[in-house]
C-alpha cells in the first residue's frame, strides 16, 4: 500500500510542475504581446502625427497667398 502512495505523490508533483511550467510560459508570451501591442500603438500614433503635418503641408502649398508670396520673392 506504501508504494501506491508514493506513486500517488510522484504523479501530483510532475503534474503541478507541468501546469507552473504551462503558467510560467503563457505569463512570458503575454507579456512579449503587451510590449508589440504597446510599439503598435507607439507607431499609430507617429503616424496620425505625420498625417497632420502633410495635410498641413498641403494646404500651405495649395494656398494662393502662399504661392502669391513665393512669386513675388522669386522676383
Amino acid at each position: 500500500m506504501e508504494v501506491f502512495k508514493w506513486i500517488a505523490v510522484i504523479v501530483a508533483v510532475v503534474m503541478i510542475a507541468e501546469v507552473w511550467k504551462y503558467k510560467i510560459k503563457n505569463s512570458n508570451q503575454q507579456a512579449a504581446t503587451n510590449k508589440e501591442l504597446d510599439d503598435i500603438r507607439e507607431h499609430l500614433n507617429k503616424i496620425g502625427d505625420l498625417e497632420q503635418r502633410v495635410q498641413t503641408l498641403e494646404k500651405i502649398v495649395t494656398d494662393p497667398k502662399e504661392n502669391l508670396k513665393r512669386e513675388i520673392n522669386s522676383l
